[in-house]
């Protein structure tokens, strides 16, 4: 066992990490893992991800989801919304949608993201049938909608994505830096002989919560089945970058993944972290006052015998793409396989 270990005990389960010593607040339902179905149990949606999930083989930019993150700045402020400072318009037909001010800013942005995401993309060994996230208009942000109260709804799924989208690009950013690749990601971004993005908007991206890979930005992490370890490949470079992983050892299994020996703690470990969690709650009652201390009265039972009983920075239309809705289509879910990718 490294003496880097964390062995962490919550409601009678083991968990271990070399990276965090605390748990997260609310730990998800583990669903029951069967690598042949692992496709089939991941999360769709924009919300399930924005909190700690179990490590999916088709979602590899999970734990890089920014937890709170701060939307300032000229690129993300036009995000610095609620429920509540979401305003919405109504058509003649009393057909509610998100503002026009608004759903016109993040049109920009949802475009210069996924332009992003595809450029930073391009070239690195993605694993065959990871899933990316799905553009925020596909949540329906820019559909008519029958009153104002859903329409505000699905604006915030569609403000969810948003993140998605930025964890995708930061684990593409991870992902270079880890391979050694020749090529800076701001140069790339920078580079593009035909449409390069302007020096000022990159420079302002990479103090952003997406290219600050640094634990000065909480990301979500990721929980992983001691006996299913979808992340062989990943989990060096996510050990790496320090980013929150934790295995779950169940009581009584013995079959331990081969890339995970490294997180099995030592008995002794596990009994250490199981007492201190049992004196954590263990009342604390020295000093407080007893109400059956000696020499005080009690009427119920004096005289009776007791049984014993317990921005700023918009690009310029002279850039393809940058700056206009162009409408069109999302980049594609499913990424073209790498001629090496089949190795891994």
């Amino acid at each position: 066992m490294s003496n880097d270990l964390h062995v962490l005990v919550r409601d009678g389960q083991v968990y271990t990490s070399l990276t965090t010593h605390s748990l997260p607040d609310v730990l998800p339902h583990e669903p029951p893992w069967d690598p042949r179905e692992d496709y089939n149990y991941s999360p769709n949606d924009s919300t399930t991800p924005l909190t700690t999930c179990w490590a999916y083989g088709t979602h590899l930019w999970f734990p890089l989801v920014p937890l709170n993150p701060r939307f300032d700045g000229p690129i993300f402020g036009c995000l610095n919304h609620s429920r509540f400072s979401l305003l919405t318009e109504v058509d003649p037909q009393g057909k509610h949608i998100l503002h026009r001010d608004i759903r016109a800013k993040w049109a920009d942005l949802e475009q210069k993201m996924l332009w992003c995401m595809e450029h930073l993309g391009a070239g690195l060994f993605i694993l065959w049938g990871t899933k990316l996230p799905c553009a925020p208009t596909t949540y329906g942000y820019q559909r008519w909608h029958t009153d104002a109260n859903l329409a505000k709804k699905i604006a915030v799924r569609s403000h969810d994505a948003f993140l998605l989208i930025a964890a995708t690009c930061s684990w593409y950013i991870m992902s270079r830096q880890y391979q050694g690749s020749d090529r800076a990601w701001m140069a790339i971004l920078m580079g593009d002989p035909q449409h390069p993005i302007p020096v000022e908007w990159v420079l302002e991206l990479s103090r952003s919560f997406v290219g600050d890979l640094t634990t000065n930005v909480p990301c979500t992490g990721a929980l992983i089945s001691s006996i299913h370890c979808p992340w062989q490949v990943q989990l060096p470079m996510f050990e790496k970058f320090s980013l929150p992983i934790w295995v779950r050892f169940p009581q009584n299994t013995t079959a331990i993944d081969s890339s995970l020996h490294h997180y099995i703690p030592s008995p002794a470990a596990v009994t250490r972290a199981t007492e201190a969690v049992q004196w954590e709650q263990t009342p604390d009652t020295w000093g407080q006052p007893d109400d059956s201390a000696w020499g005080q009265q009690d009427d119920s039972t004096w005289g009776q015998l007791v049984n014993n009983g317990q921005s700023a920075l918009g690009w310029d239309g002279s850039v393809v793409g940058w700056g206009q809705n162009s409408g069109a289509q999302p980049v594609s879910d499913v990424p073209e396989a790498h001629a090496d990718s089949q190795s891994q």
